[in-house]
């Protein structure tokens, strides 16, 4: 059996990035050693740790989907803590969606699964 254990970002500047996710998981990430921060998101680590040159994101580049109970009451949060979400969409398939951007222009999308629309 195969289990995604963490997810390695790498950034130009990790403890921001830390930082961002901090607000966005309402969690802390610790320095293990210098230029690594790790944070538990929903059964999986994000590690940050930083670039060794500058990294590109492409505008339609694979992003991260998380899945919340309540897209409406993380958007809340979220736009509360002056992050700026996408506004909430219901899709036709049955997923509640809202997206953000990561400081580097990472893409994330926190889903909740609101029942069949079609």
């Amino acid at each position: 059996m195969l289990r995604l254990k963490c997810i390695n970002i790498v950034s130009q500047a990790p403890e921001a990035l830390a930082a961002f996710y901090e607000k966005v998981f309402d969690a802390s990430a610790n320095q293990l050693v210098p230029g690594r921060w790790e944070l538990p998101a929903g059964g999986v680590t994000l590690v940050f740790t930083a670039a060794a040159g500058r990294v590109m994101i492409p505008a339609d580049s694979c992003g991260l989907e998380f899945e919340t109970d309540d897209v409406d009451a993380l958007y809340a949060r979220l736009t509360g803590q002056g992050l700026s979400p996408s506004a909430p969409v219901t899709y036709p398939w049955g997923w509640r969606a809202i997206g953000l951007k990561d400081p580097d222009g990472n893409n994330m999308d926190f889903v909740h699964n609101v029942g069949p629309s079609i």
